[in-house]
């Protein structure tokens, strides 16, 4: 990748994607049922590499002097899916980006790691076989990192951003307690980045939720787990490959079908991707795809009445037992339970009753209806 940014040939450009670990949202002065149930916020990072722009960075690239401009770029959301859906949403802000800047943009490289629910499953590689048409590029070739090594720079801007949140709470200069709260302080505080750092700027974007109602959902891909690299110019097919290349002159400019190290890293062989809806067999063999399906919430199973467990970070008590009152529900205005926690506007919470321990026996238990409880849905476990 490092040959590929240092080498960018116009129009192109590079990006590495990464979910970072999501913020948790705390108070300066919290109370303990407070502290064992926090609400989270989805943070998802993307480093992005292209030639500058004379009207937006001030200085213009061309062949003879170019000039690689690398950002950083957010997209915050209550939504806790991290699936091909979301993805697919933060690809088409980094593309409505670029377009805003007037950055032109032909081939997208793209860097992921090898999570199948979020980069690689089957449905993740067919979002890419209709990338061209959905963002406007002429090429589009994600790479997959290795298992356990995509660490690097969008780990670190995902970090300083929780960070930089975590202590304006503890200063008492912000009130952070929901996905809007975080990025509205973000851009209005982190935007701009030291005259030393390698990143131009900070871009933050806010998506309330993701659309899920797309036609995007596509039958297994053999071996799914081999592929590094996927190359994708017609709707409906994909190149793949189970190595990549940016090692060689013909690869870094875009002259694929001429690869020089074709005989260490392989041919590339043809997909066709087909979509579950268009496809008559409902009884499709998927042994093949080793893949993972769309993620659950286990939340989702919870209604009136059902017995459930709610994550507590607290090493001798790691979950408290609940009896749910009634079915989750969005709260239309900030709502405090009678222990005192508080919970915003939009949030998802359950109303019940916590279960006491009889003689500090885990496997006898009663319950407390003397003081109602609100979790948050997503501590379920």
């Amino acid at each position: 990748m490092k040959s590929l940014v240092e080498n960018l040939p116009i129009g192109h450009c590079v990006t590495v994607h990464d979910f970072s670990e999501n913020y948790k949202c705390t108070e300066q002065n919290e109370i303990q049922s407070t502290y064992f149930q926090k609400l989270e916020v989805s943070l998802h990072v993307t480093i992005l590499h292209r030639h500058s722009v004379l009207e937006y960075d001030g200085k213009d690239s061309t062949e003879e002097e170019p000039n690689i401009v690398t950002e950083q770029f957010f997209v915050i959301s209550p939504d806790q899916k991290h699936d091909h859906h979301y993805t697919h949403c933060v690809q088409n802000l980094v593309s409505e980006y670029l377009k805003s800047i007037n950055c032109e943009i032909s081939v997208m490289h793209e860097f992921t790691d090898g999570c199948s629910s979020q980069y690689k499953s089957r449905h993740c590689m067919g979002d890419v076989s209709y990338s061209c048409s959905d963002f406007g590029y002429a090429k589009i070739l994600p790479n997959y990192f290795e298992t356990s090594h995509a660490r690097g720079p969008q780990d670190a801007a995902g970090g300083f951003i929780k960070k930089q949140a975590d202590l304006a709470v503890i200063r008492g200069t912000h009130v952070i307690q929901s996905s809007s709260d975080l990025f509205d302080y973000a851009q209005s505080n982190l935007s701009t980045t030291a005259d030393s750092s390698k990143c131009s700027r900070r871009i933050f974007r806010y998506v309330d939720s993701v659309n899920r109602d797309r036609d995007r959902n596509f039958l297994p891909v053999k071996e799914n787990r081999k592929i590094h690299q996927v190359r994708s110019f017609d709707d409906g097919e994909i190149f793949v490959r189970k190595l990549s290349c940016y090692s060689c002159q013909s690869c870094i400019v875009g002259n694929y079908s001429t690869c020089m190290n074709d005989a260490q890293l392989g041919t590339y062989n043809k997909i066709k991707m087909v979509k579950e809806s268009e496809h008559n067999d409902s009884n499709a063999d998927s042994d093949n795809d080793e893949g993972v399906d769309d993620e659950t919430n286990i939340c989702d199973s919870v209604s009136k009445g059902t017995i459930f467990a709610v994550k507590a970070d607290d090493t001798d008590c790691p979950y408290y037992i609940l009896r749910a009152s009634k079915d989750p529900i969005i709260l239309r205005k900030t709502a405090t339970d009678r222990w005192g926690a508080s919970y915003h506007q939009g949030n998802k919470v359950i109303h019940g009753y916590y279960f006491n321990t009889i003689d500090n026996n885990p496997f006898k238990l009663k319950l407390s209806k003397r003081i109602p409880a609100i979790v948050p849905a997503l501590s379920v476990i």
